[in-house]
């Protein structure tokens, strides 16, 4: 399954006198319209329009909210499911964390790109978010690993959409999602609210 590795990079903040860097993730994520709820963006975004009575104005709305969003930097906060898209390993100071960028809103989907197949147990294939780099001096392994073992994870994923995607299951019905561009991933201990990683794309 193809990766896709993140560099981090260094954004300073402009000052006339030496002042505290502004984080990489925060800098795009300030520029992002925070959204209340994925599952209701996603099913706005999407629509389904199968009502004959109703479909030309829900039509309309759809293509109102797509217009709406179009170009638009969105930030979405997944606390549900996030720890069961990601599986860190740590080991030698270094740590890697794998996500899988499809989030589940309400039975839609938000990815990173858009599915190219299904696995032989039917199941949407896409391809990994690396985030790698070095464990602070002060946390060790275990220490790491804690939210991981505890599905104690949280994420902000700052994002573009791109369009829609449908996929035809293997046991009937559809597989549908936003397709987006993930510009930012960070990932939070909801438990002390401290950032375990965050990488910009």
């Amino acid at each position: 399954m193809p990766a896709l590795v993140i560099a981090l990079t260094v954004v300073l903040a402009a000052a006339p006198e030496p002042s505290r860097a502004e984080e990489p993730f925060d800098a795009i994520r300030r520029q992002a319209q925070p959204l209340e709820s994925l599952a209701a963006f996603l099913e706005r975004y999407i629509g389904s329009c199968r009502d004959i009575y109703t479909r030309a104005d829900c039509e309309r709305n759809v293509a109102s909210a797509r217009r709406a969003f179009q170009g638009k930097k969105l930030v979405a906060r997944v606390g549900d499911g996030a720890a069961e898209l990601v599986r860190a390993r740590s080991g030698g100071g270094r740590f890697r964390i794998e996500f899988v960028p499809f989030i589940d809103g309400g039975g839609l989907a938000l990815t990173h790109g858009a599915p190219l197949r299904q696995d032989d147990r039917g199941r949407p294939i896409i391809g990994l978010v690396v985030l790698q780099g070095e464990l602070p001096p002060s946390v060790g392994d275990l220490e790491f690993q804690s939210p991981f073992r505890t599905g104690n994870v949280e994420m902000e994923v700052v994002f573009e959409v791109q369009g829609t995607w449908k996929m035809k299951r293997r046991d009937g019905g559809f597989y549908e999602g936003v397709k987006a561009r993930f510009l930012a991933l960070r990932l939070v201990d909801p438990r002390t609210g401290a950032e375990i990683a965050s990488r910009v794309l």
